[in-house]
């Protein structure tokens, strides 16, 4: 901690990656956040879900659609989303410019479960065998997305056998 009662962080926009964790920077321990900032006509390859967060979805600039389950929810700069946590969810940007999203989320109590997570709730699921529409049988999208998995399992069967030492 800084030893101040607040953390700043400065993000240029223009140059975040698709997705960006704020928590170290702002030495966060209570609420999620994601920056998400998605090129003109890109989207997510597959879905994801939480065990235990909700989620609100910010947008701040551009356009794009937000998939809820079955539900296609169109997306403009102003508009706030909230998901449930066991609703399957994945972005695409549809305009020619850049897809500004703030993603927050309240954290449960024990969370993260591993200190060395990326975000600071670790309780996301991805399901990388189910494509969002706009990936429609892409046979890349289907080969990064096995690779994806394969690596996602590597990952949770390394964890595992920590936790049993």
């Amino acid at each position: 901690m800084s030893g101040k009662g607040y953390s700043k962080a400065h993000f240029d926009w223009d140059e975040l990656p698709p997705l960006t964790s704020p928590r170290r920077l702002l030495e966060l321990s209570g609420v999620a956040l994601g920056l998400i900032n998605l090129p003109p006509q890109q989207g997510y390859t597959f879905t994801h879900h939480h065990r235990e967060q909700e989620e609100v979805y910010m947008v701040l600039e551009g356009s794009g659609r937000l998939l809820v389950d079955e539900a296609m929810i169109p997306l403009a700069a102003g508009d706030m989303v909230r998901v449930a946590p066991a609703s399957k969810r994945a972005l695409k940007n549809d305009g020619d410019t850049p897809l500004r999203i703030i993603c927050a989320g309240g954290v449960p109590t024990g969370y993260p479960n591993n200190p060395d997570a990326r975000y600071l709730i670790d309780d996301g699921v991805p399901d990388y065998d189910d494509l969002p529409p706009w990936c429609d049988d892409d046979a890349e999208v289907l080969a990064n997305n096995r690779k994806l998995k394969e690596r996602y399992l590597r990952s949770l069967a390394k964890r595992q056998a920590k936790t049993e030492t």
